[in-house]
């Protein structure tokens, strides 16, 4: 009992010490590194809660009561985030979805710690509520803001196994990749299925295991051909427009895409999982930048990225299953760059090439 009075004492004298002392800004991790342009740049990899940005104070209190009581990944899966400071990510393993808070700097479990059958991907929409895919089930479970159950849709006439959610809440559909009956299914805000489109084959408009999905501002859905080693495009209704990627080495090529996600000046962002990267093109499908291209346990880089969102700030989600995590960038947009340029004084450290 001394002791443990002994301890708390010192931590309030240390944490009143310390709080008097700034704690010094760490140098930014820009990608590329400059004197090159920055299109990104790293801000953190998390793991658990005790990942959160702390003040010297904070951080000195938690390395003195140490790590116990913190919950961490078993294998993270699906991630998503309501552009608000919530992140949503699925844990394969533990079959229960975590929210990190980044407003409060805390994580919390989902729906008071429900457990799930095969919990998938996670997709939030512009209210807040939140989409579950469970394999288990072959349903996708609806939630509110405040984690209450609203409703649930699919089952196994529709789904042999839901992966991924893409939400266009202007034609308000709700797009659900199947990854083992190698289509896509659509259905209403209310959860009516209203059509499903492709099947398995390497033709235009079929899957081998269709994973991620993203929409653009002219409704087209993209789609990550995961074993095809391709990005196919259809239109609101499933019909086939393009498709573009094919399985190779070089940096543009794809070899396992799994996820993708677009940023507010259009550009495409795909994970890859098999090269262990991120890959950017521009609106127009140019290569924009390569990220990553190695499995590596560093902080900057990836092991097996398997999910991806992006908020309407530019902030990047990337879950890392094999390193039981997931990374945090942002994007500096057009309109950034022009108001924030970049020169030599900018305090870098190089990125990971």
């Amino acid at each position: 009992m001394k002791r443990r009075l002994w301890k708390v004492i010192f931590l309030m004298v240390a944490v009143g010490f310390m709080s008097g002392c700034a704690k010094p800004e760490p140098p930014r991790v820009l990608w590329p590194p400059l004197p090159d342009t920055p299109r990104l740049e790293w801000l953190g990899v998390y793991y658990s809660e005790a990942d959160f940005p702390r003040s010297r104070g904070e951080s000195l209190v938690q390395s003195a009561m140490g790590n116990a009581g913190l919950d961490y990944f078993g294998r993270p899966l699906g991630i998503a985030t309501d552009g608000k400071g919530l992140v949503y990510v699925s844990d394969a393993d533990k079959r229960i979805v975590r929210v990190f808070d980044f407003n409060r700097r805390i994580v919390r479990p989902f729906a008071d710690g429900r457990r799930f059958q095969g919990v998938l991907g996670v997709e939030v929409d512009s209210s807040g509520n939140v989409y579950i895919a469970e394999g288990g089930t072959r349903k996708v479970l609806v939630f509110s803001a405040s984690h209450r159950p609203l409703f649930a849709f699919g089952d196994e006439e529709i789904f042999e196994r839901p992966v991924k959610l893409a939400i266009n809440e202007r034609l308000e559909r709700i797009y659900v990749s199947d990854g083992a009956g190698h289509r896509i299914a659509v259905f209403d805000m209310q959860g009516e299925h209203l059509f499903s489109f492709g099947h398995h084959g390497s033709g235009h408009g079929e899957f081998y295991s269709p994973q991620g999905m993203a929409i653009d501002d002219k409704d087209r859905l993209f789609v990550a051909d995961q074993f095809n080693a391709r990005i196919q495009v259809f239109d609101a209704e499933g019909q086939f427009l393009y498709a573009f990627g094919e399985r190779g080495n070089r940096q543009w090529n794809f070899e396992m895409p799994k996820d993708l996600a677009f940023d507010s000046d259009g550009n495409l962002h795909v994970v890859d999982t098999r090269k262990a990267a991120l890959i950017t093109y521009r609106p127009e499908g140019d290569l924009l930048l390569f990220t990553g291209g190695k499995p590596t346990i560093s902080p900057v880089g990836f092991s097996m990225p398997v999910s991806l969102a992006i908020d309407g700030n530019d902030q990047i989600y990337i879950t890392d299953s094999l390193n039981r995590r997931f990374v945090h960038w942002r994007y500096f947009s057009e309109e950034y760059l022009r108001s924030n340029p970049f020169g030599e004084s900018s305090g870098a450290s190089p990125g990971e090439r």
